[in-house]
């Protein structure tokens, strides 16, 4: 029988623990199986569901965060369906799929939201199966360009039906994106709103927040960065902390969508997918806060910026204005021509030919840590120098960088990174400079050098003018990057190739030094240099030490804020700043925000799947229940795999025509 929505099945007993069974269902493409009807109870009255049955898989459509969508048939009905299917033990007892399941199942009927048929669990898997779509905004925008005005307005305006649908059930839907807008078929407009999977009830008043601005912002500069939902299309309430989205911040994101696919690109796009995971988030967060409705839509119908403001200003427990924003939405699409839209997404051109060098060896010169442009990647603002807002902690005093008297003894290409590399050693006139291995010099010769020493010198053309000077390395010549604005520098004086390479051969160590073994051993070392120098080396790909490079001069030689008398060269600062970008990765270095080995959360479960597509799957862990859906307040925790009004799927089969075996993510 069917279940009526008004009750909550409840599991007769606890789940049985998750052993190796394999859990496809090979009989030849056959889909009858028998296997035992679990019962299930309510008020101590049991009930077999009449309605079950298996479904069989075939390839693979797309993939999200916990999970892939495939192609399937349903045996009871032989539809066509997608599948989406996530790992979920049977202990879980709020999987992911099944409070989807349940959103759907209350949002079914309204011509936006997909049709559900079937849900189930099984042994290391729940499934779902529901309407077969076309495909993606996305995927629409990027295989055809920019859509017309008069286009995203009619699917703007289904939206915000949708939009309203979902919200009179008391839902917000947190992740409105053009990956989760989809067309019903090849041959209309008609669109479905899917993936509610981070649905959730609206937040109650009582939790009132105001909406963000610049003034009111609760982030800090000294606090990780964070977001939730997809990070260019969350509104500025998703990056605060402890943030409660409410029905406004669909209305936001979906202004963001709509602004998308007009112009295939949004401001910030760039740097969503550019330099570091916290420094994306910041700089994001920062270019949204930087624009209002007017600027985004310059050039524009002014309804599609307006929406942006009206969510932004809105009250958090206020519902919008649907019928007054769906009837300016049908006027923009009828006053719309039908012009052709012009994308606004430019592929950079990159040349294959290296760029002159703005630097050679044998060079002495000035150089300065850039701190800003390592800490954050310099890809994130190549070519977008001129929107680009620095993060507000390394421009600040504390990170602020000395020139230092440098010769330049080996310059590269590198080629993947497409910039010129070179590597510095350090002049200094401090007179001890330490002893053992962390430091070792050699002395520059002058014209009141002694005789008997000149021969252990590195001399200079023209002579060096500076008595007590050494050329040193603080454990290692330091590596440093050019930024493309470097302007070709000139010397005054130089050192020959010969000498250069005496410098490194003297003071660079070993080449067979560190080993793997001893890199490992100085990670751990109790000596923090040592541990410092060592996680730089292990990640030298990831810390690339950008420099500003100056021509050292006459003038240069009494001025005090050049660092004349340096006994560790750059190594402290390219430790702060490589620390600081580690951290923003994610690499543990001491005091992270997070621990160095993955600390068992409550819900991880015991992972017991062993099959060979073990890889393509990322166990879930239990869904929180303050934001798992519940019905008359009912803790809707349910390990029965049955979800009320929905066909009971049993059994996993693999089509035999699809042959494949899937790995990995797309």
């Amino acid at each position: 029988m069917a279940a009526s929505n008004n009750w909550l099945y409840q599991p007769s007993s606890e789940p049985k623990p998750e052993t190796s069974k394999q859990h496809w269902i090979h009989d030849s493409g056959h889909s009858q199986t028998c296997i035992p009807k679990p019962a299930v109870r309510h008020n101590d009255i049991y009930y077999v569901p009449e309605t079950r049955t298996t479904i069989r898989r075939g390839i693979k459509l797309g993939s999200g965060g916990f999970g892939h969508v495939f192609s399937a048939i349903q045996s009871d009905t032989q539809r066509v369906v997608a599948l989406k299917q996530c790992r979920a033990s049977l202990k879980l007892k709020r999987p992911l799929l099944q409070h989807e399941a349940r959103v759907l199942k209350i949002l079914s009927g309204h011509p936006n939201i997909p049709e559900i048929y079937a849900y189930g669990r099984i042994e290391h898997f729940e499934l779902l199966s529901m309407q077969l779509l076309h495909r993606s905004l996305r995927d629409v925008v990027q295989e055809d360009g920019p859509l017309s005005v008069k286009k995203v307005a009619n699917l703007a305006h289904q939206m915000m039906d949708v939009l309203q649908h979902v919200h009179s059930h008391g839902l917000v839907h947190r992740d409105i994106k053009p990956d989760n807008i989809m067309l019903q078929d090849p041959d209309s407009w008609t669109l479905c709103l899917i993936d509610f999977g981070l649905a959730r009830p609206s937040p109650s008043s009582r939790v009132l927040t105001k909406p963000i601005t610049d003034e009111n912002s609760k982030s800090t500069s000294d606090e990780p960065a964070r977001v939730f939902g997809t990070l260019p299309f969350a509104s500025l309430n998703a990056h605060e902390k402890d943030s409660q989205l409410a029905f406004r911040d669909d209305l936001e994101s979906l202004a963001y969508t709509l602004l998308w696919l007009l112009r295939g690109v949004l401001p910030w796009s760039h740097y969503a997918k550019c330099g570091t995971r916290i420094g994306r988030i910041k700089q994001v967060f920062t270019q949204k806060k930087r624009h209002n409705g007017a600027t985004l839509a310059i050039e524009l119908p002014a309804e599609f910026g307006e929406l942006v403001d009206y969510a932004r200003s809105s009250p958090l427990d206020e519902k919008p204005e649907y019928a007054g924003w769906k009837k300016r939405l049908k006027q923009v699409e009828c006053n719309a021509g039908h012009e052709t839209p012009v994308s606004e997404c430019r592929a950079a051109q990159t040349s294959a030919v290296p760029p002159e060098l703005p630097v050679e060896a044998g060079q002495i010169v000035l150089v300065k840590l850039d701190p800003s442009i390592t800490a954050e990647g310099h890809t994130m603002r190549e070519g977008h120098e001129s929107s680009f807002i620095p993060d507000p902690i390394i421009d600040s005093p504390e990170w602020s960088t000395a020139y230092r008297p440098a010769v330049i003894v080996k310059v590269e290409w590198d080629k993947w990174a497409k910039k010129h590399c070179f590597f510095a050693i350090a002049i200094s006139r401090e007179s001890d400079l330490g002893e053992g291995a962390a430091t070792q010099a050699i002395s520059i010769a002058t014209a009141g050098s002694a005789i008997s020493l000149m021969s252990s010198m590195v001399h200079t053309e023209p002579g060096w003018p500076l008595d007590g000077s050494y050329f040193y390395v603080f454990r290692q010549p330091v590596k440093f990057y050019c930024l493309p604005s470097q302007e070709r520098v000139h010397s005054m004086w130089k050192i020959t190739q010969s000498d250069c390479d005496t410098l490194l051969n003297a003071l660079t160590p070993p080449p067979d030094s560190p080993t793997l073994s001893r890199l490992q051993e100085d990670l751990k070392s109790p000596e923090t240099d040592i541990r410092h120098d060592a996680r730089m080396v292990e990640r030298e790909e990831v810390y690339k030490l950008y420099a500003q490079v100056h021509p050292l001069a006459l003038t240069h030689l009494e001025d005090n804020s050049i660092d004349w008398f340096s006994r560790r060269a750059w190594f402290d600062e390219c430790v702060k700043v490589a620390r600081y970008r580690g951290l923003n990765i994610g690499i543990w270095w001491t005091g992270a925000w997070f621990p160095a080995v993955y600390q068992p959360e409550e819900g991880d479960l015991t992972d017991s799947y062993s099959e060979l597509d073990y890889s393509m799957w990322e166990a879930q862990s239990e869904r929180r229940k303050s934001i798992t859906l519940a019905i008359n307040n009912e803790d809707m925790g349910d390990a029965s795999g049955i979800v009320s009004g929905l066909t009971e799927i049993i059994a996993l089969e693999q089509d035999p025509e699809s042959g494949e075996v899937y790995h990995g993510w797309f």
